[in-house]
């Protein structure tokens, strides 16, 4: 068995950690320090700016290069900025995916509306790097108002699919997925209009836990019927995951849950990038579901903080 699946089987193993200027990594896959980061690690700045942006304006990634923003203030401020520039960047990825995966001339009226929402969102993305203490209410209105309107289009495509009006490459699960995380950024950005920052660990768990097995489920049919062994383990991690009761685990297990599928992602990015891993996983994507699991990490670590 080839050394990256024996890895990702190895319990324990690569582990999260928080980067400076609040860009969180996973370790063993060349975490990137932004150029931000070194100026704002002493600065004064740092107790009062929102999530450090990661890198200076203008700086373009590779999909796995792409750093995960989280807040480094405890404010409505502070979250606003993180949340945009992450949720943006992923309701994007979520358009570019449907692109990619509705081929064809009957499917033209759907794809061009992906294409449309793909552009939205790069534009709000840019556009995030602004936000400034005095404008990021309205601003959030703009995002909680895109947000709702992709939700809108990925629940009509969802009907669409499962009842057969519609044949893309798209699991109607997919659309559901990414509805609630659309969704969900657009009741969090209303939250903090609202002034209310906290995170209730049940919510927490809820969403993440489900966004982290249907991640499991989805990777266990893209990877190829060779990769057995990691088949079974992502099939493992879709049940631990989607249990009933999860959130009533204590939270120590469930942090070592959510530290276990993100070492899964991490090493299974690595080895689909190196070629390693037999799948039909693209490496945006794998890099998009990783991001994901950092952020769950970052949540649940604030909800056992509080």
């Amino acid at each position: 068995m080839p050394t990256t699946r024996r890895a990702v089987l190895k319990a324990g193993g690569l582990g999260a950690v928080t980067g400076l200027a609040g860009c969180a990594t996973a370790t063993g896959l060349n975490p990137i320090i932004p150029p931000a980061a070194k100026v704002l690690q002493d600065s004064k700045q740092v107790a009062t700016t929102a999530a450090v942006m990661g890198a200076a304006p203008g700086t373009q990634f590779s999909a796995r290069e792409k750093p995960t923003y989280v807040a480094q203030t405890h404010d409505p401020f502070g979250h606003s900025v993180a949340d945009n520039l992450f949720w943006n960047d992923i309701m994007m990825e979520h358009a570019m995916f449907f692109v990619q995966l509705m081929p064809g001339a009957e499917l033209d009226a759907a794809r061009r509306q992906a294409e449309e929402f793909q552009r939205l969102f790069t534009r709000q993305l840019e556009a995030s790097r602004g936000i400034r203490p005095d404008n990021f209410m309205a601003f959030n209105r703009t995002s909680i108002d895109l947000a709702k309107r992709f939700s809108e289009y990925k629940k009509t495509m969802r009907e669409q699919q499962a009842s057969g009006r519609m044949r893309s490459l798209v699991w109607p699960l997919f659309f559901t997925h990414t509805a609630r995380e659309a969704d969900r950024f657009a009741t969090r950005l209303d939250q903090y209009n609202r002034r209310q920052v906290e995170f209730d660990r049940s919510e927490v768990v809820q969403f993440w836990g489900t966004t982290m097995g249907e991640h499991s489920a989805f990777i266990a049919h893209l990877l190829d019927p060779d990769e057995r062994l990691l088949i079974e383990q992502a099939t493992r991690l879709e049940r631990a995951f989607l249990q009933t009761g999860l959130r009533d685990v204590r939270g120590d297990d469930v942090m070592k849950a959510a530290n276990e599928v993100l070492d899964f992602k991490t090493v299974g990015e690595k080895g689909i990038y190196e070629g390693k891993i037999k799948s039909i996983i693209s490496p945006p994507l794998a890099s998009h579901v990783r991001r994901e699991a950092v952020r769950f990490i970052d949540e649940l670590k604030r909800t056992q903080a509080g």
